[in-house]
C-alpha cells in the first residue's frame, strides 16, 4: 500500500512528460508482460477466459477510465491530496453501493464509519470554498470519479475473480486495457518514451512495476480472498504515505484542514476494517 501512496507522487512527475494516454498505453502493457511469466505456476483455463470474456473488457474500460482519472488528477492539482481524497473515500462509498447491491445491514460502526467518511470529504474538498470552476481546475472532480470507479471496479472484481484466479485476472484486464487505448489513441504507442532519462524511468518503473505489478495485483489478491469491503479498508495505509512522498518528492504542504479531514478519512476506514475483522 505504500507503494500506492508512492505512486501519486510518481504520476504528477510523469504528467510533465507524456499526456495519461500514453503513459497509460506503456503502464498497462509492461505491466502484463512483467506479470506473464507467472502464469505458468497456476493453473489455466482458456475457457474461463471465454466464459468471462465480456466482463473482462468491461472492467478494463473501468480501469482505462480510473486511471485516466489517476493522471489527468494528479496533472492538475496535488498528489497528496488526491492519494487522500481517492484512497479514503473508496471503503465509504464500496461500503454504500454494497449495502445497495446486495442488500447488506451493517452494524452500527460501519455506520459511523461512513458518516466519518463523508464528514471527512467535505474538509478534503474544502467544500465551504465551493467554486466550480476551481474543482475541474484543482483536479478534485477527477479523484472524486476515480473513487467510485475504483469502488466499482472493486465489487466487480470480488465477484469475477471467484471463477478466476487474481493473477490471470490482473493479467487480461491489463493487456486488454493497452490494446483498447492503442485502439482508441493509436498515437498511445509514442516510443519517444524510450529516449527519457532516468529520472523519467525511476518514477515509470515505480508507477508501473511497483504499484501496478505488485501493488494492484496483491490488492485484486486480497479483494478475491477476503471480500471487496475488507479489500477496499486497506487502503488506510496509502493516504499517510501519499502526503508523506508528495512532500518529500514535490514539497506539498497540505493545509491545516485537509490534515484534519484526513485523520477523520482514517478514522473512518478504521472503523469500516474493524467490522470485517469481527466478521472474519
Amino acid at each position: 500500500m505504500s507503494l500506492w501512496g508512492l505512486s501519486w507522487s510518481n504520476a504528477k512527475i510523469l504528467g510533465e512528460y507524456f499526456p495519461p494516454l500514453i503513459i497509460m498505453f506503456w503502464r498497462f502493457l509492461m505491466a502484463s508482460i512483467v506479470i506473464s511469466p507467472f502464469l505458468f505456476y497456476s493453473k489455466y483455463s482458456f475457457n474461463k477466459l471465454k466464459n468471462n470474456f465480456i466482463e473482462l473488457i468491461g472492467i478494463s474500460i473501468i480501469l482505462i477510465l480510473y486511471n485516466y482519472c489517476y493522471f489527468k488528477g494528479t496533472y492538475l492539482g496535488f498528489a497528496g491530496i488526491g492519494g487522500v481524497i481517492v484512497t479514503t473515500l473508496v471503503p465509504t462509498i464500496t461500503t454504500i453501493l454494497s449495502s445497495y447491491i446486495y442488500n447488506k445491514v451493517y452494524p452500527g460502526n460501519v455506520k459511523w464509519g461512513v458518516f466519518l467518511g463523508i464528514i471527512s470529504s467535505i474538509f478534503l474538498l474544502n467544500l465551504w470554498n465551493l467554486n466550480y470552476k476551481l474543482i475541474f481546475i484543482s483536479g478534485n472532480l477527477f479523484f472524486i470519479l476515480g473513487a467510485f470507479l475504483w469502488s466499482i471496479l472493486t465489487l466487480w472484481t470480488h465477484r469475477i475473480t471467484k471463477n478466476l484466479h487474481s493473477l490471470h485476472f490482473s493479467f487480461y484486464i491489463f493487456l486488454f486495457s493497452s490494446i483498447i487505448i492503442f485502439i482508441i489513441n493509436p498515437q498511445s504507442m509514442d516510443f519517444s518514451i524510450f529516449t527519457m532519462g532516468i529520472h523519467f524511468w525511476l518514477n515509470f518503473i515505480s508507477v508501473t512495476i511497483g504499484a501496478m505489478a505488485f501493488g494492484t495485483v496483491a490488492f485484486f489478491y486480497a479483494t478475491q480472498k477476503i471480500g471487496a469491503q475488507s479489500a477496499s479498508s486497506f487502503t488506510f495505509l496509502v493516504p499517510v504515505s501519499a502526503l508523506l512522498f508528495s512532500y518529500l518528492l514535490l514539497n506539498e504542504i497540505p493545509n491545516i484542514m485537509t490534515l484534519f479531514g484526513c485523520i477523520l478519512a482514517i478514522s473512518s476506514v478504521y472503523l469500516i476494517n474493524r467490522s470485517s475483522e469481527n466478521n472474519n
